[in-house]
């Protein structure tokens, strides 16, 4: 054949006709005439073919086949071809030879084109087949080029990111879930599907499933295998894993994990195994975390047992299952399914049966190198592989492939690795309206600078989990991010599934609170939806250091240190030195076991309060002497009060020992440190002390109230200045004693007025008594007598009669002397009270030791004082009763309607003293006899006759 009847030959199609291997390409039907033929196909991955062409077109262009579809028919047994479908993504001009040019190009897959793509994006509880469907479908030529065939669920997944191309993205996906896939070819050529399974049960036999092994010698162009080899690898025995489920911590005695032994290998000892931390929260279930490791375990034992194989079998192809027959290590009755094994791999060299004329020179990157190499392999196997064609022209095929026994689960290997992750920043968000996101764990919702899917919403990410400056079991600090504030997130172990913010910075929109010149540090916090505060800021200005702890609700601060004015970052005017506790609101200060404050030089104990207990001490001499130089002058004794003073002084100096933590007997942790004593009070005292003095100030009242006793006792001068009145109200009596100076009472203005309503009057002088009027009258009024004395010389004035007595003389001397008939003069005397005073009062039922849990509400009463009936009605739902109480009253009986009775002494008249002192703090139970209830009909009797009292009268 002619050049230009080769070239005529090519452009008119008839070169391909009955061709081993022919082409459609984009270029028109039969424009490029295939030489050879090189590809590889696998379970799993992708497949490609690489082709050497040739051309007659002077106006061929790269872009003319780049990512164009082609098809590669490659002729079978029967004459009839099979179609390998795919997408060009190589293309090189090796050059010409005459008019005719050669071309080299490769297809592959749709599955290809993930490789140009690259994302950074994430998914929530899906699954990997949904994640594989968004993935594929983001590929026009992928769509609806793809299906799934599994034989089990797959799982969801919490969450799920992309941070690499869809290529590597989509096979560690299927790696890790135990799933691989073969390609379907459409029978027209033009289409291809790929088909993911997840066991080998799922793919279809290689045409008619039996497969001969011949010799090379049977004949030509044998449709089969001439060569044929088993092989096996060793591998670990077992597989033990590890993770951590921080949501369900394991502990050492318990861990989270798997044990998966290596199934059909023998002669290894059970030591060899693989143990390996899969990470941070692999799986939740031990069943989850079985099926991940079995996995696995399965790509090993497929990989130890594996077939290899070469011939003419021209229907061999990836993901297909054969039989093998007529090999003769099959033995008759044998079983089948011990012959039937999945192509795993599938490797093709073909050489086109062109005529003789159409060869070309050998070009660069040509592969006649690696044809001419399968030759020389194969050569005893030459008429076997070699295949005719009409017009003389003779071509080679030839296939190899690897695969392994049908009755073993594959798996790929794991050759994809998730990218390792870096530290980077993200903000913090929040769902519509929400001031905060989180969670019972203070898990946080991101949203990654780099992600364009999501907006500023808490789908943005899955939880996260936030680092905090400490995290223990019921301890802690807990600060958790706001919505728009930029965190840093780490990754556990790398892994871009497993984010955790590890700390959070400032930026232009989040500014920090105190900043530019590094003195002030501390925690601010925010208050939700307002710009209320809560603060802690250390100040380390030299020479001037603080502290201050304050909230801007109500103003409350407590100021500690060199004391300056403070407004956001700027340090103001100097304010003092020491504390400043202060709120715009209410204040307590409270202490269950005492209250010390002082202003006396500063000790290490706190509750050293010897200055003020000796202070006491002397207060209670003092008040000692006096009482003894009052009761020697016949005036009342200061006793109780000296008493009472020096019991407060004592329960001053109370010593404690250190305590020891729980279970110390049998170890703890103190370093040495917390032992020894330390002064104490042995009551809740309050005490306040000062050597400069106290001063107590009010523009309204100041009030003083004690249920025992008030001493007042200075070392030298006790003033009391009215504005007023001085007004004093005493239940008993009042004694004043003076000791040396005398006393002195003065009225500047209005009366003077001394009556006893009770009793006498007595005006007794160690010397003279003078009673004068300046300017008025001195009168002496009796309702009895007026009796004047002296030396047993009398005058009484009584009953209308003056009886003038003198054992020695009377002297009468004046101008003169009248005695005249009888004369009347009536004095008026002051009105005294009639009757003493009540004061209020109110019993209440819920303070007796019998009361119940309930009020008695609705139960009628008697009330009787000193066994008289005072008072009688209903109780209400308060639970008191309130009486008027005279100060006389010894004793209280309450008496109900069921029987019960309650006994209540006044608290002076309690059994112990000190119960009255408790009651009088409102903070004692009744005390007394209580009876219980009668029986039934008693009960209701007694409750209608108190309902009724006047029924029976």
């Amino acid at each position: 054949m002619s050049f230009t009847e080769i070239v005529s030959a090519i452009r008119s199609g008839a070169l391909q006709a009955g061709r081993l291997v022919k082409l459609d390409t984009p270029l028109g039907t039969d424009q490029l005439l295939p030489q050879r033929v090189c590809g590889r196909s696998r379970i799993g991955r992708n497949y490609e073919f690489r082709i050497d062409a040739i051309h007659v077109s002077a106006t061929f262009k790269h872009r003319d086949l780049m990512a164009q579809p082609v098809t590669l028919w490659i002729q079978q047994a029967d004459r009839t071809y099979a179609p390998h479908h795919g997408y060009v993504h190589a293309v090189h001009k090796l050059g010409s030879d005459g008019g005719v040019h050669a071309v080299q190009f490769a297809f592959s897959s749709w599955l290809h084109f993930l490789r140009y793509r690259h994302d950074a994006r994430n998914w929530q509880d899906k699954t990997v087949e949904q994640i594989l469907a968004d993935v594929f479908n983001q590929h026009p030529r992928a769509r609806g080029a793809f299906r799934f065939v599994l034989r089990d669920p797959l799982p969801v997944r919490s969450f799920v990111q992309q941070y690499e191309d869809d290529w590597n993205f989509v096979h560690r996906l299927m790696e890790e879930e135990g799933l691989f896939f073969y390609f379907e070819q459409a029978e027209d050529g033009k289409s291809h599907t790929m088909v993911i399974v997840d066991s080998v049960d799922a793919l279809p036999a290689a045409g008619p499933a039996q497969v001969p092994f011949c010799r090379s010698a049977v004949g030509d162009e044998i449709d089969g295998f001439t060569h044929w080899e088993e092989a096996g690898e060793l591998h670990s025995t077992q597989l033990t894993t590890r993770t951590f489920d921080y949501k369900q911590p394991s502990s050492a005695a318990w861990p989270k994990g798997t044990a998966v032994p290596v199934t059909g290998q023998s002669g290894l000892p059970w030591g060899a195994e693989v143990y390996g931390y899969t990470g941070a929260y692999t799986f939740g279930e031990k069943a989850q975390g079985d099926r991940l490791s079995r996995i696995r375990v399965e790509q090993w034992e497929s990989a130890a047992q594996r077939v290899r194989g070469s011939g003419g079998l021209r229907r061999a192809d990836a993901g297909r299952w054969l039989e093998l027959v007529d090999h003769p290590d099959r033995q008759t009755g044998g079983r089948p399914e011990d012959w039937q094994f999945v192509i795993i791999e599938t490797v093709w060299g073909i050489e086109n049966n062109l005529p003789v004329s159409c060869a070309t020179r050998q070009m660069p990157r040509s592969l006649k190198a690696d044809i001419d190499a399968l030759h020389v392999a194969h050569g005893g196997d030459a008429d076997a592989l070699a295949v005719h064609h009409a017009d003389g022209g003779t071509g080679f095929f030839v296939v190899h492939i690897e695969a392994q026994s049908r009755l073993l689960p594959y798996r790929s290997p794991f050759e994809h690795h998730k990218p390792v992750m870096q530290i980077e920043t993200a903000t913090v968000v929040a769902g519509e309206n929400e001031l905060v996101c989180t969670d019972g764990l203070n898990r946080i919702k991101v949203r990654f600078h780099w992600d364009r899917l999501n907006g500023d919403t808490s789908s943005a990410s899955c939880w996260v989990r936030t680092a905090f400056a400490d995290a223990g079991g019921g301890r802690g600090a807990v600060h958790v991010p706001r919505p728009g504030e930029e965190v840093l997130i780490g990754w556990l172990g790398g892994d871009c599934d497993r984010p955790v913010a590890i700390g959070r910075v400032f930026n232009g929109a989040n500014r920090p609170q105190w900043h530019s010149n590094g003195i002030l540090s501390g925690l601010q916090s925010r208050e939700y939806g307002g710009k209320g505060y809560n603060m802690l800021v250390m100040d380390d200005a030299t020479g001037q250091p603080r502290m201050q702890l304050a909230s801007s609700s109500t103003g409350a601060h407590l100021h500690l240190g060199y004391l300056i004015d403070q407004n956001g970052n700027m340090r103001g005017a100097f304010l003092g030195n020491g504390f400043d506790l202060k709120s715009q609101a209410y204040g307590a200060v409270r202490g269950g076991l005492g209250l010390y404050f002082s202003t006396h030089p500063v000790t290490l104990q706190p509750m050293d309060a010897r200055p003020a207990s000796n202070q006491l001490v002397n207060a209670a001499r003092v008040m000692d002497s006096l009482s003894q130089a009052s009761v020697a002058h016949q005036a009342e004794s200061l006793e109780p009060g000296h008493d009472t003073l020096k019991t407060f002084s004592d329960a001053t100096e109370h010593s404690i020992t250190g305590a020891l933590p729980d279970g110390a007997a049998a170890g703890g942790l103190t370093a040495g440190g917390g032992a020894g004593q330390a002064n104490a009070f042995s009551v809740p005292l309050l005490l306040l002390a000062s050597p400069a003095g106290i001063g107590l100030s009010t523009q309204a009242s100041t009030h003083i109230a004690s249920d025992a006793h008030t001493n007042l006792v200075s070392g030298k001068d006790t003033q009391i200045a009215a504005g007023r009145s001085l007004i004093a109200s005493v239940a008993e009596k009042i004694s004043l004693f003076v000791q040396n100076a005398g006393m002195k009472l003065f009225a500047a203005k209005g009366k003077v007025q001394v009556q006893a309503h009770a009793d006498d009057v007595e005006v007794t002088a160690h010397k003279a008594v003078r009673l004068a009027s300046v300017t008025d009258s001195v009168q002496v009024v009796a309702k009895q007598e007026v009796l004047l004395t002296d030396g047993s010389a009398y005058i009484r004035i009584a009953n209308g009669k003056i009886e003038i007595h003198a054992p020695g003389a009377l002297d009468f001397k004046g101008a003169e002397h009248l005695f005249g008939g009888p004369a009347r003069m009536s004095a008026d005397h002051p009105a005294f009270p009639k009757s003493m005073p009540t004061t209020p009062l109110a019993l209440s039922t819920a303070a007796s030791p019998v009361s119940g849990s309930s009020l008695p509400a609705g139960m009628p009463y008697k009330l009787f004082a000193d066994g008289a009936l005072v008072r009688q009605g209903v109780i209400d739902a308060s639970g008191q009763l309130p009486v008027d109480h005279h100060p006389g009253t010894q004793q209280y009986s309450l008496r109900l309607a069921n029987g019960v009775t309650h006994e209540i002494p006044v608290p002076a008249e309690y059994h112990s003293a000190a119960n009255g002192e408790l009651a009088n703090q409102g903070i004692h139970f009744h005390e007394g006899d209580e009876s219980g209830a009668a029986d039934r009909a008693v009960h209701r009797q007694s409750y209608q006759d108190m309902l009724n009292p006047n029924a029976n009268a």
